[in-house]
């Protein structure tokens, strides 16, 4: 079952040349593992695009070919970018796109329950697709019921509990496939503030919670 963090560095460093404009002296905020996108790359396309100096967290690890001088650990007075950099503000480019996969689709009538505990009832008859991501991957459970997945590149609703290893879709009169895409938030998908909206934490939040089992792919 493919569980994807499709993650940017070009938008990354898109980004960040735009922040640099504005401010040379800026210090990216690449704590929390650079907040679920992954230090080690994130911190070196930074350092390659032009950022003199990273915040990371006490007791990161010096990594292979990045230079210690270049960590700091500590509060500064400079300018800490973090949502902008990793384009979860609604101004840059996002950077990281959550995506999982339709494993199975079903045809249902009206009022068929979704989910444990049957929180959902399909209001008339309708396409469920299960979706191979839950709350042991980072998706918050307070999404249930209440955010949109991207399939076929149309948002649709995230309806009855988020499980531990899966979540439900209601796609109307759609009609996906077994191995599709669900894309969660990112490029051409609901966005990271829509989703932090939803689960009532920061978009920086969100995206530093997606569990280790789901892969990193860089591009």
């Amino acid at each position: 079952m493919r569980r994807s963090a499709l993650v940017d560095l070009a938008a990354l460093e898109a980004n960040l040349l735009s922040a640099l404009e504005a401010d040379p002296d800026l210090i990216l905020d690449a704590r929390a593992d650079a907040y679920g996108h992954g230090v080690g790359p994130i911190i070196r396309t930074a350092l390659a695009t032009g950022v003199g100096t990273v915040r990371v967290s006490p007791g990161q690890s010096v990594l292979p070919g990045i230079r210690r001088s270049a960590l700091m650990t500590v509060p500064s007075k400079r300018r800490l970018l973090g949502a902008e950099a990793y384009g979860v503000d609604g101004s840059g480019i996002p950077v990281l796109t959550l995506v999982g996969e339709v494993i199975a689709v079903k045809p249902v009538g009206a009022d068929a329950g979704v989910s444990y505990g049957y929180t959902y009832r399909t209001p008339a008859p309708t396409t469920l697709a299960l979706v191979a991501l839950g709350y042991a991957d980072g998706v918050p459970r307070l999404a249930s019921n209440r955010a949109s997945v991207a399939i076929g590149g149309e948002p649709l609703p995230l309806v009855g509990r988020i499980a531990m290893d899966q979540f439900v879709v209601d796609c109307g009169d759609r009609h996906p496939s077994v191995g599709d895409d669900a894309v969660l938030f990112g490029r051409n998908a609901p966005s990271a503030l829509d989703w932090a909206a939803h689960t009532e934490r920061s978009a920086l939040d969100l995206t530093a919670g997606i569990g280790s089992r789901v892969e990193r792919v860089y591009s």
